[in-house]
């Protein structure tokens, strides 16, 4: 929902930020000064002058007393005043034009103080920020967080310290900071920068500060370099560390000079990589010239002092911890219906999955030279069972089952998504070792992460589901366990998944027999005759059939009395939505 409109009185005019001129003239109302200043009652005076007025020397002198009073609380000169009470007032970032438009001068005629402004950003009491308007995005200034709150209560403001820090403070600050803005998308990467390199500066008797001064001549070497001691301090020795070139390349701009090193950084000719701080990923054995770490020397040399704190770890555990971890115990016992060929091909899979059976196949496999990974499609309608089969299997096979969000895998930045999912195959790995009866791990509702990959990739979103079905695809390879994924559709199935799929289940349609079974089950005092009868003319999945019992009960609940024959079959008419023809769903469903 677009912003509402900024719209401020002042010096009798309404004012609108986001046009930047007056709205209509009133007369300004006899003006008296109060008898003691306060630091809010001094900027409101300035700006209600300010506005309109040219920064002339009318303006100067009609403020003048706010202004020796303001220079005396806040040490701040007198442009500076103006423009932070302008800021105050607007409640957004502004630019040098919206700026100039609310004095009524040229961008620039106020530019003009640009020294003075970019003192209040090494002062920290602004930042840098875009401001967006009418679709495009300038250079722009914000107040810094904490800022307002110490005006409203009369005293100046302190910046939170940066400098002196030893070495984990300032990489815990580094990370705090990008924990809050780089998933900003108000906030422009090179503001990132920015304080960054402020940070540096204000801790030179570091190690890793002084490394990065001395690349003074490129702003990006140097932020590239602590992109990727913030990513060795969220990842540290885990599947996920090392900073991708999808990353860095979301992050920086496309123009020549990031081009450029985004080539020097895949041939191992980065700056960073000639002088041994960086280097590319080690993946079995082998070079990935698309990922990139802090190398022994770096971390030895320029971080020994620090540890790492390991957030992404932590949260992804925490995602993916006991929580997500389904003990079998507390799966409750349902009977499922199936069509004869569905019910052989699942009484199959659970005897193969069994603590009896399945560690002498997975012995034999290996004996072999075969893999051993047991990875299971169920395919078929919304509805139909799927994902309760998978939760009957691990009951009556005693497996534990991890369940992964999909969507909860997905980051704003494409290498971040890798990373994650990633961690999903590092953690079942970790269950599997430390279990007695190795888990299954359920990909429920896998329909976008097991589609033909995208060819000719047009946006990020693409990129990254490639990304993280590529991983899936040798995880899935590699597997010494279980897994079972469910998908509501087949036909856009990638043919590299399907190969991949040891067991591969439809839930075909039911038929009359067995929709009949299933009346019966959820419907206890049914006849056989009146189950057959719905059976016959509905169409129904499990799932269905499940909701029109679910009505029943409450209507039991409410009137004591349980429905007849005819109002079940009101029930399913309603449950056609609208009396449309019904979807023709796929099979077997539970009691």
């Amino acid at each position: 929902m677009p912003r509402k409109l900024k719209i401020q009185k002042r010096n009798g005019m309404e004012f609108d930020f986001r046009a930047g001129k007056p709205m209509m003239d009133v007369e300004e109302s006899e003006y008296k000064e109060p008898d003691t200043w306060t630091i809010i009652t001094a900027l409101n005076r300035v700006l209600d002058q300010a506005q309109d007025s040219q920064l002339s020397d009318e303006f100067w002198e009609s403020v003048k007393n706010p202004l020796a009073y303001l220079r005396g609380e806040l040490g701040l000169t007198d442009i500076q005043i103006v423009v932070m009470a302008i800021l105050i007032e607007a409640g957004e970032p502004l630019s040098w034009k919206k700026m100039g438009n609310f004095l009524n001068c040229s961008r620039l005629q106020i530019m003009t103080y640009t020294e003075e402004i970019e003192e209040m950003v090494k002062k920290r009491w602004f930042v840098r920020k875009a401001s967006r308007e009418f679709g495009n995005i300038f250079e722009g200034f914000g107040l810094t967080r904490g800022l307002i709150t110490a005006l409203r209560h009369n005293k100046t403001f302190v910046p939170e310290k940066i400098d002196g820090l030893t070495e984990q403070q300032f990489i815990d600050k580094l990370e705090s900071h990008l924990d809050k803005h780089m998933n900003d998308r108000c906030v422009d990467f090179s503001d990132v920068e920015e304080w960054m390199l402020m940070l540096c500066e204000a801790n030179p008797h570091l190690p890793l500060c002084q490394e990065i001064l001395r690349f003074n001549d490129d702003i990006h070497i140097q932020s590239l370099l602590l992109m990727i001691v913030y990513d060795y301090a969220q990842w540290e020795g885990s599947d996920g560390e090392g900073l991708t070139l999808d990353t860095i390349s979301d992050i920086y701009p496309e123009e020549f000079e990031c081009d450029f090193m985004r080539e020097k950084l895949r041939d191992g000719e980065h700056p960073l990589m000639r002088c041994g701080y960086i280097e590319h990923k080690c993946v079995d054995g082998m070079a990935n010239n698309e990922q990139y770490m802090l190398t022994h020397k770096c971390k030895t040399e320029l971080l020994s002092d620090y540890k790492p704190s390991h957030k992404k770890c932590k949260r992804m555990q925490e995602r993916m911890g006991n929580r997500l971890l389904k003990s079998h115990d507390t799966i409750k016992e349902k009977t499922l219906f199936f069509n004869e060929s569905e019910q052989q091909q699942i009484d199959r899979l659970t005897s193969l999955l069994s603590a009896d059976n399945f560690p002498n196949i997975q012995k034999r496999l290996e004996e072999q030279g075969m893999r051993k990974g047991f990875a299971c499609l169920f395919y078929g309608g919304p509805g139909t069972g799927k994902t309760e089969t998978v939760l009957q299997i691990a009951r009556q096979t005693g497996r534990d089952l991890m369940q992964v969000d999909i969507a909860g895998m997905r980051d704003k930045y494409v290498g971040e998504s890798e990373k994650n999912i990633k961690a999903v195959f590092q953690h079942y790995r970790d269950l599997c070792r430390n279990s007695e009866m190795k888990p299954i791990l359920f990909f429920n509702e896998a329909d976008a992460l097991i589609n033909k990959r995208t060819e000719n990739i047009e946006h990020s979103v693409d990129k990254m589901d490639n990304a993280m079905q590529n991983i899936i695809l040798q995880e899935i390879e590699d597997l010494d366990g279980i897994l079972i994924a469910t998908t509501n559709l087949t036909s856009n199935l990638d043919s590299a998944f399907e190969r991949r799929f040891l067991f591969k289940i439809e839930f075909h349609k039911p038929t009359t027999e067995v929709k009949s079974k299933i009346w019966c089950s959820m419907l206890k005092d049914l006849s056989p005759d009146d189950a057959r009868q719905l059976a016959t003319h509905f169409d129904f999945s499990g799932g269905q059939i499940e909701n029109i019992a679910r009505k029943r009960t409450v209507d039991y609940i409410l009137t004591g009395k349980f429905a007849t024959l005819e109002e079940i079959e009101s029930y399913c008419q309603a449950e056609l939505l609208d009396n449309k023809k019904e979807r023709h769903h796929i099979a077997g469903f539970s009691a």
